[in-house]
């Protein structure tokens, strides 16, 4: 078995976030004891860590949506399990698709919620491989966000929501971080209406071995006995997933409202390479790493088992030039100002947005008129998709990395 040697990439042995709970305990504890919580796409990596964090407070009841029922079932595995018991009052777990009239429905029939948090996305910039699966992003991330909240603020109207956003975000070069900055348009924009405990966000790191990150794949392939591959010349930031879990309770719970939450990371001190992750993850494991380029992919595959018997393993070094894939990470975008927050390990990021409220109208709007209509879907093509979102942030056409290699295409 593997080990998962997660302070290699986050210079870490003990929580980035363990002294702001400290001092915030009796505000979360004020904040949460006795209400009711709303938890979307709970059965992932970062939505079952912000759970898990949940579960040390009184809740009165949490309801869980997801679409993952095999997920929804590890979850709960996980939860009844704990050493600690669950503080929660009731748990209810429900295999749906919070965006379909079923999800609709499931909301309407409970009580209001005093929170809901959103981690339904999808997140991967490997989903930018085809035209389809490209608008799929846009359906997630934006048409079925901005309806949501519609409906918790008519449903909830007291409450306070939380939707998580990521890094890409900012300066997108993908339609990933594209459709999640419009995600944080649609929820934090003057003409949408919002619940009155207010909206929060939060942009963070890279989650390690989260599930589909390149660090879960490391473990697989070790234990699969198929060499490691890592991307040449990209640099991450990195957190735990408890540390993940730890940063969306604060932010979900305590967040300014209209404010993103990103961490307080250094780019000199922080930053990593996906190779050097690679190497420091072989050696924690008690192999040696030996590098092979992309087009030596198959001799690393024949060299592996001598290799293996002298304490060594094949590290595949891979071009970055695949569709939407980031050199670098940051959290603020141009013209983005970042203050300090209350807390030590995290930063606010006020929302400013120069985005014309009809140009998002009309972007919905188009969304929601081309999802009805299989023939226009089949009929699009990329440079539609990137017509559409530059129609409303029009930095995107030049900022967008365009390739017609996939990261489907790489090891």
């Amino acid at each position: 078995m593997s080990v998962r040697p997660t302070e290699i990439v986050t210079h870490r042995t003990t929580s980035l976030l363990a002294e702001d709970l400290s001092v915030a305990a009796s505000d979360l504890s004020s904040a949460l004891n006795g209400a009711s919580c709303l938890v979307i796409g709970g059965a992932g990596s970062i939505g079952s860590e912000t759970i898990e964090q949940l579960c040390r407070f009184s809740l009165k009841r949490l309801v869980v949506i997801d679409q993952d029922e095999s997920g929804l079932t590890r979850l709960m595995r996980r939860l009844r399990g704990r050493a600690e018991p669950i503080a929660i009052e009731t748990v209810t777990t429900l295999p749906l698709d919070y965006g379909s009239p079923l999800g609709e429905a499931a909301l309407r029939r409970e009580e209001p919620f005093d929170f809901v948090l959103n981690f339904a996305a999808l997140k991967h910039v490997r989903s930018e491989k085809d035209v389809l699966s490209t608008f799929a992003l846009m359906d997630t991330n934006i048409l079925k966000q901005f309806r949501f909240l519609n409906l918790v603020s008519e449903h909830s109207p007291a409450c306070r929501y939380f939707s998580v956003s990521t890094d890409k975000a900012a300066n997108p070069t993908s339609f990933m971080g594209a459709t999640k900055r419009f995600m944080e348009h649609a929820i934090f924009a003057k003409a949408v209406k919002k619940p009155g405990k207010g909206v929060t966000s939060a942009r963070f790191a890279n989650v390690a071995y989260s599930q589909g990150s390149l660090l879960e794949s490391f473990v697989s392939r070790l234990e699969d006995g198929v060499p490691l591959a890592a991307p040449e010349g990209i640099s991450r930031f990195f957190m735990s997933l408890e540390e993940a879990g730890e940063f969306c309770l604060l932010a979900a719970v305590l967040g300014k409202p209209d404010h993103i939450s990103i961490p307080a990371l250094d780019p000199e001190t922080h930053l990593v390479s996906m190779q050097d992750a690679a190497t420091g993850f072989l050696t924690a494991n008690r192999f040696e790493a030996v590098i092979y380029p992309l087009e030596d992919q198959a001799k690393a595959f024949a060299d592996l088992p001598a290799l293996r018997a002298e304490g060594k393993w094949p590290l595949i070094l891979t071009p970055a030039d695949t569709a939407g894939e980031k050199p670098y990470e940051e959290f603020a975008g141009e013209g983005e100002a970042v203050t300090p927050s209350r807390f030590e390990a995290l930063q606010d990021l006020h929302y400013l947005s120069d985005i014309p409220s009809q140009a998002l109208s009309a972007l919905l709007s188009e969304l929601t008129r081309l999802k009805s209509d299989p023939e226009a879907l089949i009929a699009l093509s990329a440079e539609d998709l990137i017509s559409l979102i530059a129609s409303a942030e029009p930095r995107f056409r030049a900022g967008h990395i365009a390739s017609e290699k996939s990261l489907d295409d790489r090891i």
